[in-house]
């Protein structure tokens, strides 16, 4: 009896010819932006990719078909036809596929009939079951507004962090000049607000805010907002750190000494003071850093980027890791920015 052997995988072979059609649209001018910029874009074609290469080598179907699945649907909500992108899909909805390879192992077996129209019945369930995910958001009564303020007690200082698995933060300066902060935070209804205040010591006080992490993370982040003001008047150091969405700091109105800010998956964009020398440390390790800095600084960005496309204004210097810009008298910015995948730009205001 001859040995079954699995067809050989053609996975790099299907992914070479994808990257070759698609930088070559993109040289020629039918499709739109930098190569960077595609790539990032259509990054799920390589699930899509696994998923028929596993059919051909006879894997399994749950699998597969999932991988299919999934990759279109992420690819969807990259191109904007689904309310959220790719990574924010992604990072709700991979321990799907882990189903999908429990399935295929329970049933791999099994070379009936049967058993593969139920197993091909179960990947085509999974890949609704991920659509029907991708296309609902969380209705209004699954979050609920906290409103929370804190006095400045004659604080001459402060440090102020965050804490957040799922959201939209939005900063600003403009609170009452009594009061240290004001806003709100978006949380699940079966979450709470921490806070840890502590009176100043020195002139100095201390204040973190976390949300409890949710049962159900949504997929729309920004159906979470945490929408906060904080006092113009005294020096203060941020630091945020967040697993999914995206951060707006506006820190123009904000006596920002340092700025710490970390997010697994999603967008920061950061809009530098004026007038003022600024240090700070940006960590994203999936998304976007979009950083405003005003016109006349003098900037020394340290970046730590693997698969970044870098865009920074015509006047700024980039060697190797380290992006310069030289003015003569200005503020000093000095920034350390690391990116695994994503993209970082730099502009001026």
């Amino acid at each position: 009896m001859a040995e079954f052997r699995k067809p050989r995988s053609l996975f790099f072979p299907l992914l070479l010819i994808t990257l070759g059609v698609l930088i070559f649209l993109v040289n020629i001018g039918k499709i739109e932006g930098t190569t960077w910029d595609n790539l990032l874009k259509f990054w799920p074609v390589i699930l899509i990719i696994a998923g028929l290469n596993g059919i051909y080598k006879r894997d399994g179907w749950v699998g597969p078909l999932v991988l299919i699945g999934f990759g279109t649907i992420l690819l969807l909500g990259n191109l904007g036809i689904l309310a959220q992108n790719g990574f924010t899909l992604l990072w709700r909805l991979w321990p799907i596929l882990l189903v999908a390879i429990g399935l295929d192992i329970a049933f791999g077996h099994r070379n009936s009939l049967w058993s593969t129209l139920l197993r091909i019945g179960l990947g085509l369930a999974l890949v609704a079951g991920i659509l029907w995910l991708a296309m609902t958001t969380p209705v209004t009564g699954s979050m609920r507004s906290v409103p929370f303020e804190q006095s400045l007690d004659g604080a001459t200082s402060s440090s102020i962090s965050m804490e957040v698995a799922v959201g939209k933060i939005d900063l600003a300066g403009g609170a009452d000049a009594d009061q240290l902060i004001s806003g709100s935070a978006g949380l699940a209804r079966e979450s709470d607000l921490d806070t840890n205040y502590k009176k100043p010591v020195g002139g100095k006080s201390t204040l973190s805010l976390a949300g409890n992490a949710v049962s159900f993370m949504p997929i729309n982040a920004g159906a979470y907002p945490w929408t906060f003001k904080i006092n113009s008047n005294i020096p203060v150091s941020l630091t945020l750190e967040q697993a999914v969405g995206m951060q707006n700091l506006d820190l123009q109105d904000i006596q920002a000494e340092d700025l710490n800010s970390s997010l697994a998956v999603g967008t920061i964009t950061v809009t530098v003071p004026q007038g003022t020398d600024f240090s700070g440390k940006i960590e994203c390790a999936v998304g976007q850093v979009f950083i405003r800095i005003p016109k006349g600084s003098n900037v020394v960005i340290r970046t730590d980027n693997a698969i970044v496309p870098v865009i920074i204004p015509q006047t700024y210097r980039r060697t190797g890791d380290s992006i310069e810009y030289l003015a003569g008298s200005g503020n000093k910015v000095v920034l350390e920015i690391s990116i695994a995948v994503g993209n970082l730009i730099i502009e001026e205001y």
